[in-house]
């Protein structure tokens, strides 16, 4: 009898298709179960991806950062004390904090790397207590030696200029708020075993390193020095008095120093020598408002110099060219300049204050 015509053998056939079926979704789902488990594990068993280490340049950024921020901090916590929110030292301490946020947010801010923190880290940061406008005056100079430091040593030459710029208006603000609180103005040097606790650089100080930039680069300097000099011998003969003197004795210094950078650069009465025997001017010199006008953009422009400068050099070479920039700075607060959050950076000179 055929298996067509065996009723019972046919049921046997299927029964037997049946169970190799059943077998086979068995095997695929037992394969399908091993390989999700074993993705998983794959994903506990990854470690979490790693917030990158910070480099030395990094590092200082961070820290220029970190300091603008505390003193944004500190010095809006003391326009809310009884010493800080009078007259004249409410002006002084706005500046604090709004030149401050201006520095934090030119330098790139805090780094946000969006990792997650790890699950030992701190939560929060804390925030030293501000008692007096004296500990905005210590953070103040604690923070201008850090970024002087730090401007000479960076590796990256635009950083240090910048850093150069955000030490010199530091070491600006810690004079203006002792000055009108009456304290003693604190060092703003950074070695002060060796230097003298003097938040201006002596005309001393501002002598060539030598070989720390280019001839062509010093030359620049001497330009920039013989021009204020002869604009400040014409300021002279154009003023009286007490404002006379002070163009004089400008007008002397600068013209040393010219004589000191070209004879570093080698170029003094040599073909390379871009100094010349006379400047243009701007007219209405005989008006003392425009006289003085001229001082104070002679002194910038001189400022805007060694600013330059510092990009150009290399580490530990900066630091004659920084105290160039805030003597600069200095005087050109002396004809009247108005205090701004980057010193010889003109680029940045449109920044809002406030």
């Amino acid at each position: 009898m055929s298996a067509d015509e065996n009723p019972a053998g046919h049921r046997d056939h299927a029964r037997d298709h049946a169970r190799t079926g059943r077998s086979i979704v068995r095997a695929l789902v037992v394969a399908v179960t091993v390989l999700t488990l074993a993705a998983c594990g794959l994903r506990v068993e990854t470690p979490p991806p790693v917030e990158p280490s910070p480099d030395a340049v990094e590092q200082i950024r961070a820290r220029t950062v970190t300091d603008s921020l505390a003193l944004s901090a500190a010095a809006s916590a003391a326009l809310l004390l009884p010493d800080g929110a009078v007259e004249p030292v409410a002006p002084v301490l706005a500046d604090v904090t709004g030149f401050s946020d201006q520095h934090a947010d030119q330098l790139g801010g805090v780094y946000v790397s969006g990792l997650p923190a790890p699950t030992d880290s701190p939560t929060a940061t804390s925030t030293p207590t501000t008692d007096s406008v004296a500990d905005v005056l210590e953070q103040l100079a604690s923070a201008t030696r850090t970024a002087l430091t730090d401007a000479d040593a960076v590796t990256d030459g635009p950083l240090a200029r910048l850093i150069a710029s955000v030490a010199t208006s530091r070491g600006e603000l810690a004079t203006r708020l002792a000055l009108v609180t009456g304290a003693e103005i604190p060092s703003l040097v950074p070695d002060e075993t060796v230097a003298p606790a003097d938040p201006t650089p002596s005309p001393d100080s501002t002598a060539p390193e030598g070989d720390a930039l280019s001839a062509t680069e010093v030359g620049v300097l001497a330009l920039v020095h013989d021009e204020a000099g002869y604009g400040f011998e014409v300021i002279a003969a154009k003023l009286s008095a007490e404002q006379r003197a002070t163009a004089v004795s400008a007008a002397a210094s600068h013209r040393a120093r010219s004589e000191d950078w070209a004879a570093a650069a080698g170029i003094d009465g040599t073909a390379q020598d871009p100094r010349r025997a006379s400047y243009t001017l701007p007219a209405g010199l005989d008006d003392p408002t425009v006289a003085t006008a001229l001082g104070r953009t002679l002194e910038t422009a001189v400022a805007d110099a060694y600013a330059n400068a510092v990009a150009q050099a290399g580490p530990g070479d900066r630091a004659t060219l920084i105290d160039g920039l805030r003597r600069a700075t200095v005087d050109a607060a002396i004809w009247g300049a108005t205090p701004v959050p980057f010193p010889g950076l003109p680029e940045r000179a449109q920044q809002p204050t406030g």
